[in-house]
């Protein structure tokens, strides 16, 4: 049974492009708001001033479109909690910090960086955690306080973090978690620019947009146990939380351009479809069954539970990505993966533009030939190269290999001239007269099959060589098998 009031957020900060591991949570969210009917809210956490840029904030829309999520609520599609961008919410934040203040769970802090620093270093001799309890300013008059401000001196306001007993939750993925309340410093709230920290405005936030499940990455485990004293102090709803692990490399490393890419342009750049994608990392490490691989987005909405989900981390397999990759390159149609490869040939320098205009109907043909062949976009240009152009470069090595044989060296012209004589040129007249011609040498078809191949495309492995030919044209093939019949008479005797 769904929950219409289900609503969750992914709330990406923009100081960068979006990484695997953001757009697997991402996708988690969406998959839960889809699995109960409910919404799935798109924040933009941009308080981090020197980092966060606009550049950044497009890239993060633009890539979570390509991988095909759309958001219920948030930047250009608005919603009843707008404004979605924590920079434009800043009156709210500063309504809640008065709250807080008000209500004696937080203080103005006067601190100075050196004091801080000479505090830290006393723990660290003591050999006692470093954590920050207010000393003075924790008991401070309000009104001395206040003195202080309108003197002009620096300041933050800290949360006043109480000194006994546990904050408990429950994670949706590992269960129950706790943390003693004596080992949680007085952390800042609003920083001395009157900008709020993470942990205040994501708790805000996710109260006042009534988010009900928050599905985030396991590096916000350890901010949890603040956001959840927050929510007491404001006399907000505790929500559930599910902790998401992070995406390794095959070296259980963390995920980078090392192990090939890391981000969503990165992908998309190198050949990986968008549904690919999401298909792969809506299953990674959610506890689907291992036989359980290829899914609509609305199938992996319903199968996906929230609590299946693997307390560790998850080990990202390009291997396996590019397998799903090349299922859904076979499950377009010839005259999709001709679209998508025009653009591919052109940038390639195998084709121009004209040519791809006026030879679609051809690439369709070539697509339906090399579908099965093709594991990325990006080897669509080099899987198809040899369908264009002139004659042909070989290797030296290969080309004496395939014709410096007597049988080749005595009979290749007669093929040639064979299938020059064909009156028509298709598959079917194109394959009798070579296993015929073989047949009247009394020779297996192999034997002129391989040299005919590699004249004709430069390559010894191919697609069907008789739909080959077809699709390459007669005038195309006649004059690559000529040309290397000329090269093949110039080898040593």
């Amino acid at each position: 049974m769904t929950d219409p009031q289900v609503r969750v957020r992914y709330a990406p900060s923009p100081t960068g492009m979006l990484h695997v591991g953001g757009v697997r949570t991402a996708l988690f969210n969406w998959l839960f708001a889809k699995k109960n009917g409910g919404a799935f809210v798109l924040r933009i956490e941009d308080t981090d001033l020197e980092r966060s840029t606009e550049e950044s904030v497009e890239q993060l829309k633009s890539s979570l479109r390509w991988i095909g999520l759309d958001w219920d609520e948030g930047p250009e599609v608005g919603g009843p909690h707008e404004p979605y961008r924590q920079t434009e919410r800043l009156d709210l934040y500063k309504d809640a910090t008065q709250k807080l203040l008000d209500a004696g769970h937080a203080y103005y802090d006067f601190a100075t960086p050196e004091e801080l620093t000479e505090l830290r270093k006393a723990a660290q001799a003591e050999k006692r955690p470093p954590i920050y309890t207010g000393g003075e300013y924790r008991e401070m008059d309000v009104d001395r306080a206040r003195k202080r401000i309108e003197a002009g001196e620096a300041h933050t306001v800290r949360f006043k973090t109480p000194r006994d007993g546990t904050t408990i939750f429950q994670d949706m993925i590992r269960g129950e978690i706790s943390f003693e309340n004596s080992n949680l410093e007085d952390f800042v709230i609003m920083k001395s620019s009157g900008t709020p920290t993470y942990n205040f405005a994501a708790a805000v936030d996710d109260a006042t947009m009534n988010i009900t499940h928050v599905i985030r990455g396991d590096d916000h485990i350890s901010n949890t146990p603040r956001q959840i004293l927050i929510y007491h102090a404001l006399g907000y709803p505790v929500p559930p939380f599910a902790h998401v692990p992070q995406v390794l490399g095959p070296d259980k490393k963390k995920l980078s351009k090392r192990h090939g890419a890391a981000s969503a342009e990165e992908f998309a750049a190198q050949g990986v479809l968008p549904e690919a994608l999401f298909n792969y990392l809506a299953l990674l490490g959610a506890g689907y069954a291992a036989d359980e691989e290829i899914f609509s987005p609305d199938e992996l909405a319903e199968r996906f539970r929230i609590e299946k989900v693997s307390g560790n981390p998850a080990v990202f397999d390009e291997t396996k990505l590019l397998a799903v990759n090349a299922t859904y390159i076979r499950k377009k149609s010839p005259g999709e993966l001709a679209m998508l490869a025009a653009p591919e040939l052109v940038s390639g320098g195998v084709a121009t533009a004209d040519e791809m205009e006026s030879d679609l109907p051809r690439l369709t043909q070539i697509m339906e030939l090399l579908r099965e062949r093709i594991q990325r976009t990006t080897d669509m240009a080099d899987s198809a190269s040899y369908f264009y152009g002139g004659t042909l470069d070989y290797d030296e090595a290969e080309f004496i290999k395939q014709f410096d044989k007597p049988f080749v060296r005595e009979n290749f012209s007669e093929m040639v001239a064979r299938l020059k004589g064909l009156e028509g040129w298709n598959d079917e007249q194109i394959e009798e007269a070579i296993r015929s011609f073989a047949a009247e040498k009394e020779k297996g078809a192999r034997h002129i099959i391989h040299p005919v191949r590699f004249a004709a495309t430069g390559r010894t492995v191919s697609a069907g060589l008789f739909e080959t030919l077809t699709l390459l044209g007669r005038e195309r093939t006649i004059a690559r098998l000529e040309a290397a019949d000329r090269k093949m008479s110039s080898l040593p005797a």
